[in-house]
């Protein structure tokens, strides 16, 4: 069963299933990277990143709700996905993919600049991007994402166990489970999420995603000033339900942000917000997008209307 075949998928799941996207590879520090955009190029771009262990796919049922109003891609990190695999991993390593994929997607080629959304780890990397190249945005959303981690990265995490293969696919498929753990709701979404993570091997089928990932990433010693840093405008989603952005990391992240900054909350979500409340996030994104400034040039951080050249005087 692939994509929306499934007799349980409603019909606008089913119709942006089958809206035809532009997809390609591109090569950021010795690795292809995977990344598909919808739209039409010359649109204001708008860039969708996933969490750890995700892949592009993630945000396809999601990508098309965007794409008469503006140029929207997405990708898969290097180690996840159809991605390659790396030696080592970084965050600012990762916000260089996510910026390549915009360059090459087309975001940062027309005068209004784009805006980055990270999901879960993703959103480490745009806060990165946003203080990185902030002056190339019109803004940054971390959609329920912390940005101080629980879980132990680096040399001191423990090394990944060997793949296991599964006999079947649909085996496999069953054995599929989000992380954090949650009611696993809307089959109809996680079952293709589950089967595009798969890859044929001799004997059976197994996981495409790097388990070694996070023993291979080194994000540093704390993440806890990032919010002051940034250079563009930021906000804030999270699932009401969530176990990862919790009331005391939300507060945190509101003590840290500029007065002004929007933090919503999508009722009955938690952490896996796309496959909860798809529709609902679709909207909440929508809303906030229209609410930013669109009116800088990408190029020279000027309002749009003035002139790209300088004058001089006689």
């Amino acid at each position: 069963m692939t994509f929306a075949e499934s007799p349980e998928a409603p019909d606008w799941y089913r119709w942006a299933m089958g809206q035809t996207a532009e997809a390609g590879l591109l090569v950021v520090e010795g690795a292809r990277i995977e990344w598909a955009a919808w739209g039409q190029r010359g649109k204001a771009g708008v860039l969708l990143v996933t969490g750890n262990g995700a892949h592009l796919g993630w945000w396809r049922p999601i990508a098309p709700f965007f794409a008469t109003q503006y140029r929207v891609a997405t990708l898969s990190w290097s180690g996840m996905g159809r991605s390659d695999w790396r030696e080592a991993y970084s965050p600012g390593l990762f916000a260089d993919e996510a910026l390549s994929v915009a360059q090459t997607a087309g975001l940062f080629d027309v005068l209004r600049k784009p805006v980055i959304v990270g999901h879960s780890f993703g959103g480490i990397v745009t806060m990165l991007a946003a203080i990185a190249q902030g002056d190339r945005l019109s803004g940054a959303l971390l959609l329920d994402a912390r940005l101080n981690t629980r879980t132990v990265w680096g040399a001191d995490a423990e090394p990944a166990k060997p793949r296991r293969i599964y006999p079947s696919r649909e085996e496999a498929i069953a054995r599929f489970h989000l992380q954090p753990l949650q009611p696993e709701r809307n089959r109809f979404i996680l079952d293709p999420l589950a089967e595009e993570a798969l890859e044929a091997v001799e004997g059976g089928w197994r996981w495409r995603a790097d388990p070694d990932i996070r023993r291979k990433t080194n994000l540093g010693d704390t993440l806890d000033d990032l919010i002051g840093r940034a250079r563009c405008p930021l906000m804030f989603v999270r699932g009401e339900l969530t176990t990862t952005a919790t009331d005391e990391v939300w507060a945190e992240h509101k003590q840290a942000a500029p007065p002004g900054t929007p933090f919503v909350e999508i009722p009955d979500a938690y952490h896996h917000v796309m496959i909860d409340q798809p529709i609902a996030l679709a909207a909440t994104l929508r809303a906030l997008l229209a609410t930013l400034d669109w009116r800088k040039d990408s190029r020279t951080g000027r309002p749009l209307g003035e002139e790209n050249t300088m004058t001089s005087n006689p």
